[in-house]
């Protein structure tokens, strides 16, 4: 009988993985996003999904929750805590039940696609930030885990563990609202530090994945500070200050 720890990751056979799939399914998601959005413009009340859309977030909280603990549980079996470079820096090829929790982390991000769906079809504000995110997000994943970077260990649990919360927060489980302020906050430290440290050390895995992964958290900090401190609209409004006051002098 199959067993979790049977299963082998083969980069760009395994469903669902290969860059050319990505790709397609990154544009359709855009694509959809766009139509959704059209159509809803031209419409003055939301198409009410909010009981699906609950269940569905239901559904990605306990998910998340569950994919917390195992993360945790198997790499403790895995013997990842016995050294900081073993937990980070430099562990074997992840096989197994690892590998697969890796994996099914991936096809996550491509299930989360739904959220946007929702909150457009409800006509709820639709903050930049968070359609960059859910957009780019897969790619992250994925390049980590085609390439084989060995810090995916804290990226999984410190976004599984604010998704735990994120999910049902927003479909009025419960009020966590600062919970997910700090673990905001958290997850972009935890992926920004440990993409500079990986690539100044030289920690294992592709050295393009981890720029990329650098690069995607550098936007998302940039989104999150904007989110929550409107540092670009006041970068705007003090680079249109300071060129009124040039032309009045």
């Amino acid at each position: 009988m199959w067993h979790p720890d049977d299963f082998v990751f083969v980069p760009g056979r395994t469903p669902l993985t290969s860059l050319k799939f990505l790709v397609f399914i990154s544009i359709i998601h855009f694509i959809i996003t766009c139509s959704l959005e059209m159509l809803m413009a031209n419409r003055t009340k939301p198409i009410n999904l909010r009981r699906i859309q609950r269940y569905n977030n239901l559904l990605i909280g306990i998910y998340s929750g569950v994919t917390f603990l195992l993360t945790n549980i198997i790499a403790y079996r895995d013997y990842r805590f016995i050294s900081w470079n073993r937990l980070l820096c430099h562990r074997s090829t992840p096989k197994g039940s690892y590998a697969l929790i890796w994996y099914i982390f991936y096809l996550s991000k491509l299930w989360e696609f739904t959220d946007i769906y929702f909150v457009i079809l409800n006509k709820s504000p639709v903050l930049m930030h968070f359609r960059w995110h859910h957009q780019t997000t897969p790619s992250v994943v994925l390049a980590s885990l085609l390439g084989d970077v060995s810090y995916e260990w804290p990226t999984i649990v410190s976004n599984s563990l604010l998704h735990t919360f994120m999910y049902p927060h927003f479909v009025g489980v419960w009020n966590a609202y600062p919970i997910l302020v700090v673990l905001g906050a958290w997850q972009l430290i935890v992926g920004l530090s440990l993409s500079i440290y990986g690539i100044i050390v030289g920690c294992d895995g592709s050295f393009y994945a981890k720029l990329w992964g650098l690069l995607m958290y550098i936007t998302y900090t940039i989104g999150y500070l904007n989110e929550h401190f409107h540092l670009v609209d006041r970068l705007r409004d003090f680079i249109s200050t300071s060129r009124h006051d040039s032309k009045t002098l």
